[in-house]
């Protein structure tokens, strides 16, 4: 974890700067494509380091990286992929081009199972096709019945608009997928892409999440994870080089009121009652964070802000669990029918050497009941759902674990949410909105996060070219 500047001052320049408010994905993203057009920028962020919700810190104990929540991306990320090689960090990242996702599951006469989604060199669709015929956790006529959810989304052919209204359930019922597809398949990429369960996620938003990854190229369908700690993948490296173009970054910049004036806004008021003028704001925070720096009467005149009490959360829980001696040579897992959705070992995805005690994170989407459960229930359940998939766990017990609750990780995308999502500009000719719960037409991803930041970075650009 990156740590800058820590007390907050003006800028150098007497011009003043676009002020980028949040140092997550959306306010780095806005930042960079701005500072490598020649604007000048103002990044604030409230904490002592980059990363918003996508950060990473060393454990005390072990020295290891946390994740504050493990993220897999795709090679339909195409915004966030661009974003890395502009600032130099797409060498950090491991790219998985033929997708292989394993999977580990109870046979019928007990034991545990593997088996994996594994996708041949193929063109899309063809990979997808491939993909389901190596799929041993479902049979021959639920791999041909998954067929139809592909053939109804080239039918819509982008227009989802009636499938806002239901949820992924209510969705795959129609087209008929079995009750043992929709668990061991349609139910697992659901709740990874949307943070929900599929009988509270909007079917819209799965329907897109399909269709990008599946349906166009077969680069889209790459997996993608970083070989190192999120906040190692981009902070540092967006830090210089927006800092290379004259833009500034200040941490420990808590910014309590955005100010306004007739149709502008004029800028902000730091939480220690210092004010900074804007030529131009971009709010990069989450919907809770800006409503608290609006004004009510700002919040009942504006469109944009109606309904920024509205949104719910989705938590995520991750449970990360060092072993003395290796539990698995599987990169990550899914875990079918358990609590725990995904297992991602830690040692195999950074490359290191064997020999070395095995960190393992166990991740919970949707966690809505995890989230609010003990350390100590957490940890004694994950250790059991270990040593009931893991042999090797079996003989064992964890030597160190560390907890993580994100508990406001992503808006849940409920039937409806997608409408209440505000656009970029706002009523305010000088005022964007960045952020993944913005309408980004995506689900809360590090994909919608940047490339709500580069439309931001983009409308700013426009505006001036045309004033």
């Amino acid at each position: 974890m990156m740590t800058f500047a820590t007390s907050p001052c003006l800028p150098r320049s007497s011009r003043r700067p676009v002020v980028i408010i949040g140092g997550g994905f959306a306010g780095l993203a806005a930042a960079v494509d701005l500072a490598e057009a020649g604007r000048r920028v103002l990044l604030l962020e409230r904490r002592s380091f980059l990363g918003g919700r996508a950060y990473s810190f060393r454990d005390k104990t072990t020295g290891d990286t946390i994740d504050n929540g493990q993220h897999l991306m795709m090679g339909c990320y195409h915004h966030t992929l661009g974003f890395l090689k502009k600032i130099g960090a797409h060498d950090k990242l491991k790219i998985q081009e033929n997708p292989k996702v394993d999977f580990l599951y109870e046979g019928a006469n007990g034991g545990i199972r593997h088996s994996s989604f594994k996708c041949p060199p193929l063109p899309a669709p063809l990979h997808l096709l491939g993909g389901l015929a190596n799929l041993k956790t479902i049979g021959w006529n639920d791999r041909i019945r998954a067929l139809r959810v592909g053939f109804e989304l080239r039918r819509l052919n982008g227009k989802r608009a009636g499938l806002a209204d239901i949820t992924v359930r209510q969705w795959l019922d129609q087209l008929g997928q079995p009750a043992r597809i929709q668990q061991r398949f349609w139910d697992v990429m659901a709740l990874a892409t949307l943070n929900e369960s599929p009988e509270v996620a909007s079917a819209d938003m799965f329907g897109r999440v399909l269709d990008q990854a599946f349906l166009h190229t077969k680069g889209d369908s790459a997996l993608v994870i970083s070989k190192v700690g999120l906040s190692d993948l981009y902070t540092d490296d967006a830090r210089k080089y927006i800092e290379s173009r004259g833009g500034e970054l200040i941490m420990n910049a808590d910014v309590a009121k955005i100010e306004f004036s007739a149709d502008k806004a004029t800028g902000v008021v730091l939480r220690n009652g210092q004010p900074i003028e804007a030529e131009t704001i971009i709010s990069a925070v989450p919907h809770s964070a800006l409503r608290r720096m609006l004004a009510t009467e700002i919040i009942s005149a504006n469109r944009a802000f109606h309904h920024l009490d509205q949104f719910s959360t989705a938590p995520i829980v991750s449970i990360n669990l060092w072993f003395e001696k290796e539990v698995t040579d599987l990169e990550f897992a899914g875990l079918l029918d358990s609590p725990i959705e995904w297992v991602f070992n830690k040692n195999a995805i950074a490359g290191g050497a064997g020999g070395k005690r095995q960190q393992l994170a166990l991740v919970i989407s949707g966690a809505h009941d995890a989230a609010v459960k003990t350390k100590e229930q957490l940890v004694e359940m994950a250790t059991g759902e270990m040593a009931r998939f893991f042999p090797a766990a079996r003989r064992q017990q964890p030597v160190h674990a560390f907890v993580v609750r994100e508990q406001e990780a992503t808006i849940s995308h409920a039937p409806g949410v997608t409408r209440l999502r505000p656009a970029q500009r706002t009523d305010f000719s000088n005022l964007f909105l960045a952020g993944d719960w913005t309408a980004t037409g995506l689900p809360a991803t590090i994909e919608g996060a940047v490339w709500s930041g580069q439309e931001c970075a983009h409308a700013i650009l426009t505006r001036e070219e045309n004033i």
